[in-house]
């Protein structure tokens, strides 16, 4: 007992001491030793919540509220100005920000210095390049993404990409990359994840999401894993409207949250809670904006899912993250000032895009919610302990990837590297390889399907859902050296009716591209619209009306599914159907997107099809009806 005493007295003594030792030094003392616990000591209550703070700078209106909003590409005075003051933790960058790899180096350069001269810790610079349909680079290595990834059936692929993600990222001055995606896509009426999720299949996400985190990580990039607890079996978009996930929770518990249990015990740092609604996790209340009923408070801002279960049930000690703030699952919903609150009061350790400031005068806004911060803790609803706890995991995170000192090299050398990075020789050449590999062939008639072997006398017709298609399908059928007659046309909004006839009629070839984000048929069960002459329906009724046309004319045809796979249930009929998991053509001057290409070379025999589907495709007719399984594919 006397031992036990004095080891307790000895302790007590050595943190008497230690706290002390702060209080001699210097708050930049404490920044180049790197000590945490000195660090956060030195820090006002303001310096704490800004920290917390992960601002957006999308857009800029110079001058006055009322000019023209421009997009943010250099850092410009009125934002240096407020990224001075404010000693945010973090910002995040969308593809408006970073169109060219020197520009984007630039700016991400511009904002540290902003922030180093009222800031002594440096930024979180992050983006959401997961690669496929959701890039933000505008000249980077896109890849084909994660459902095409998973449909090589090849894991190292995914970790590869992630890698190559992670050097282009980190090149430009990034330092966190928002993936893996974690969820499992169970949906088919999915309207925001779909091709962005691994597979409908548990052991597939949570593969794929681990190699894909190591492989960012591997660059020294921080990876964060999204969206806690799963946005895979939602059918509306928190972008829009706040989802709703009711089952139970045994289901939940070996589905959805799986991929991000074995991503906590692998190490993951970073964690993005989502806008959804888990009442089996948690069905407390709050007040509705709109109306003041009760509503089901969102994951994001539930202490049960982020404090009780994420971090003491799984264990999870790193980084929690919002999805953005400025969604309108919370934006109408909840409020800014009021979303913020109770995502502190849960649990959560940064804020993204906490709220919107476009102008200068705007500003108000970051007052207005640090104020909201400072009365939660004067009125004992957030401790000054509970800041400081989530303050000192971000510090540490940036203590390990060795951001917690400025980067003073020179800028210039900087600048050439990114651009012999970015979009580099060996990563295009990877990413053509992925992209074709994971085209997935599901139907092929022997006799009107592929490859199709035309004649420089005879007419492919390419039919798709927007001009930049076009003009990839366009350009690739060049560089391929494809010898035939190519027509392309633009169905986009555009009702079948007989003026359409001639150009099916006179085509010896056609590829029929769908895009349809969510296939309604195929959780209804019932038919496709075939005779509907409304425009809202392009994307079921035209491409039926060309099949229809296509088989009495005896035409050779393939159609391919751009995006996620449940359209290709609507064309059972069809000669050929293939999955190319992505629908971006042309975009600035650049393939957004290896999809169209990597089908373009299936089609005419320059590249096998190899690809599995990681998801079931029910039947248009009966939706208990699997039309093709998990793991199908077949070749010619």
């Amino acid at each position: 007992m006397k031992l036990s005493a004095i080891f307790s007295v000895s302790v007590g003594l050595v943190a008497l001491v230690n706290a002390a030792d702060y209080t001699k030094k210097s708050y930049d003392n404490c920044v180049k030793c790197g000590s945490i616990a000195c660090i956060v000591s030195k820090m006002t209550l303001e310096e704490k919540i800004t920290q917390k703070l992960m601002p957006d700078l999308r857009f800029w209106k110079v001058g006055d509220c009322n000019a023209t909003q421009v997009p943010v590409t250099t850092l410009l005075p009125e934002l240096q100005d407020i990224h001075a003051q404010y000693k945010f933790g973090g910002v995040i960058l969308f593809a408006e920000n970073v169109p060219l790899a020197n520009q984007t180096t630039r700016l991400t350069r511009q904002l540290q210095d902003a922030n180093r001269k009222g800031n002594k810790i440096p930024l979180l610079i992050s983006v959401d390049q997961e690669g496929g349909i959701v890039t933000r680079l505008g000249r980077g290595t896109m890849f084909p993404g994660n459902m095409a990834m998973a449909a090589t059936g090849n894991s190292d692929y995914t970790y590869q990409v992630a890698q190559d993600i992670a050097e282009e990222v980190g090149a430009v001055g990034l330092n966190v990359n928002f993936g893996p995606v974690a969820d499992v896509n169970l949906n088919p009426n999915n309207p925001v994840i779909g091709v962005r999720s691994f597979s409908s299949n548990v052991d597939v996400v949570t593969e794929h999401a681990n190699k894909y985190y190591q492989g960012i990580k591997s660059k020294n990039v921080i990876s964060c894993a999204k969206h806690f607890p799963g946005h895979g079996d939602t059918d509306v978009d928190s972008h829009f409207g706040l989802p709703l996930v009711d089952k139970p929770l045994d289901v939940i518990n070996k589905v959805e949250l799986a991929p991000f249990r074995s991503l906590v015990s692998n190490g993951i740092d970073m964690i993005m809670t989502a806008h959804i609604q888990y009442p089996a996790i948690d069905n407390s209340t709050i007040p509705s904006l709109v109306d003041g009923s009760p509503i089901v408070v969102p994951s994001s801002l539930s202490r049960k899912i982020i404090t009780d279960l994420l971090k003491k049930q799984m264990n999870f000690g790193g980084v929690v993250i919002t999805d953005a703030m400025n969604m309108d699952a919370l934006l109408k919903y909840v409020g800014f000032e009021e979303s913020l609150s109770l995502a502190f009061r849960a649990g959560t350790d940064i804020a993204c895009m906490p709220t919107i400031v476009r102008c200068y005068q705007e500003r108000a806004f970051y007052d207005n919610l640090i104020a909201r911060i400072k009365k939660d803790v004067a009125d004992g609803l957030i401790t000054v302990e509970e800041i400081d706890e989530s303050v000192t995991r971000i510090l540490k995170l940036k203590k390990k990837y060795g951001l917690l000192k400025y980067d003073d090299s020179d800028i210039n050398e900087k600048v050439a590297i990114s651009e012999s990075l970015v979009n580099n020789p060996v990563n295009k050449a990877f990413e053509k390889k992925v992209a074709e590999d994971a085209i997935t062939l599901l139907r092929n008639d022997p006799t009107y399907g592929i490859p199709f072997k035309p004649a420089a006398t005879e007419k492919v017709l390419f039919l798709t859902t927007d001009n930049t298609q076009s003009s990839a399908v366009n350009r690739y059928i060049r560089e391929i050296g494809v010898d035939a007659i190519i027509s392309t046309a633009n169905y986009n909004s555009a009702v079948y009716n007989s003026t359409w006839d001639p150009l099916i009629d006179n085509a010896d070839y056609i590829v029929l591209h769908s895009l349809v984000t969510k296939n309604t048929p195929a959780i209804d069960g019932g038919d496709v619209f075939i005779e509907d002459k409304s425009p809202n329906t392009w994307a079921f009724t035209f491409p039926q009306n060309v099949l229809k046309r296509a088989l009495d004319k005896k035409k050779k045809m393939v159609v391919v599914s751009l995006r996620n796979p449940y359209d290709t249930a609507n064309f059972e009929t069809a000669p050929a159907v293939l999955c190319a998991y992505g629908f971006k053509g042309i975009l600035n001057d650049v393939y957004a997107q290896p999809n169209i290409p990597a089908a373009i070379s299936t089609i005419f025999g320059k590249s096998s099809p190899k690809g599995k589907l990681t998801v079931d495709i029910f039947s248009i007719y009966n939706n208990q009806t699997i039309l093709y399984p998990f793991g199908f594919g077949i070749t010619y």
